[in-house]
């Protein structure tokens, strides 16, 4: 079991015994930085002064709904990098023999197969509008499909060298120091070779992390076992795995169609939650064992989807310490921004929160 951490535990984390803020807080940074991966079947044009975002291509939940939400739970400015991309080379061809073609089935199942770092590369967004050089990323394939997944790890050691060579810092109108860079991508990642797949890491020191919405879909269908098997259901049941007793499901597609307005809200709740829980690991929160919290920590999916959006106490005046956000204004937002995404429950809480504590100030 977890320990958790209290508060006490938190300010001896982030406060030296001199009372002054430890360089593993980032005291001095306050913007959080997004950054999307897209996948690109191409090499991108490095065409200087002109690059865009290519946020057209993003096939993820709301990212003008994920900014604001996130501008207003950490009470801090958010701000969109442009777009890196990740360039896959071809597959080989496999349809050279049904033997050659079952032989490679049977391989990717293997869960560590087929790990590569030529095959993939990676394409990050500078100031000056053109993108650098490409960096090759640790990753996975299945041979009989075009679908893939990166190396958690191999990003985050990317990520550390870009933010340290201060190649993004280009739209920044306020002259801040950025406090981490968090990549979000419907890429999807893995850590182990043993992994089904994983959402995401962080490097708390170095503040960056890399968190994938793909297993977030709210009609993906996955094998428990086997990291490419999965599809898209036509209709939602909350459930994101095969059942026990029907590991080869029928009429499931190879790529998601579009949502409907209240699965497109499913998805953003989701993800949400993950991008405001992973980031609170980067402010130095541990995971939670106080009460129902967004830091619990939890084991699989269903345990994700389970866990509120808000803070318990505790871990709210960490954040309050952090941020020296305004509880009681905080909550009023919060519900607005809420109002905003569609989270009827949620809105109704805060604004409950809000209320109370207003009366009682």
């Amino acid at each position: 079991p977890e320990e958790g951490q209290t508060y006490e535990d938190y300010i001896s984390f982030l406060v030296s015994r001199r009372g002054r803020m430890k360089p593993i807080a980032n005291a001095e940074g306050l913007d959080i930085l997004l950054l999307p991966i897209i996948r690109s079947e191409a090499e991108p044009l490095k065409r200087k002064g002109n690059y865009s975002h290519h946020l057209q291509d993003w096939e993820g939940p709301s990212m003008e709904h994920l900014v604001q939400y996130t501008q207003v739970f950490f009470d801090r400015q958010v701000r969109v990098l442009p777009a890196a991309q990740l360039s896959v080379s071809q597959p080989e061809d496999v349809t050279s023999s049904a033997k050659k073609r079952k032989t490679q089935l049977r391989e990717s199942n293997k869960p560590g197969a087929f790990a590569s770092k030529s095959k993939f590369k990676l394409y990050l967004p500078q100031r000056d509008g053109a993108l650098t050089a490409p960096v090759p990323i640790a990753g996975r394939e299945d041979p009989t499909s075009d679908r893939i997944q990166l190396k958690v790890d191999s990003l985050l050691d990317e990520l550390s060298s870009y933010r340290l060579s201060g190649k993004h810092d280009s739209h920044n109108n306020n002259n801040t120091k950025e406090f981490c860079i968090m990549a979000i991508t419907m890429i999807d990642l893995f850590d182990g070779p043993s992994d089904l797949f994983c959402a995401g890491m962080a490097f708390g020191g170095d503040k960056v992390a890399v968190f994938s919405f793909k297993r977030y879909h709210p009609l993906i269908k996955m094998h428990p076992l086997y990291w490419h098997n999965y599809g898209y259901a036509k209709t939602f049941d909350g459930y994101s795995y095969y059942e026990d007793d029907d590991q080869d499901p029928k009429g499931l597609s190879s790529h998601p169609s579009k949502i409907s307005k209240e699965l497109a809200i499913e998805f953003l709740r989701r993800s949400s939650k993950l991008l405001t829980h992973e980031l609170g690991h980067l402010y130095g929160f541990d995971h939670c064992i106080h009460n129902r919290c967004l830091m619990m920590g939890t084991g699989h999916l269903v345990e994700d989807f389970r866990a509120p959006s808000n803070l318990c106490g505790i871990c709210l005046r960490k954040l309050q310490f952090r941020t020296g956000c305004d509880i009681v204004e905080r909550y009023k937002k919060l519900s607005d921004a809420f109002r905003k995404m569609g989270f009827v429950k949620e809105e109704v809480w805060t604004l409950k929160q809000h209320k109370h504590l207003k009366r009682i100030r």
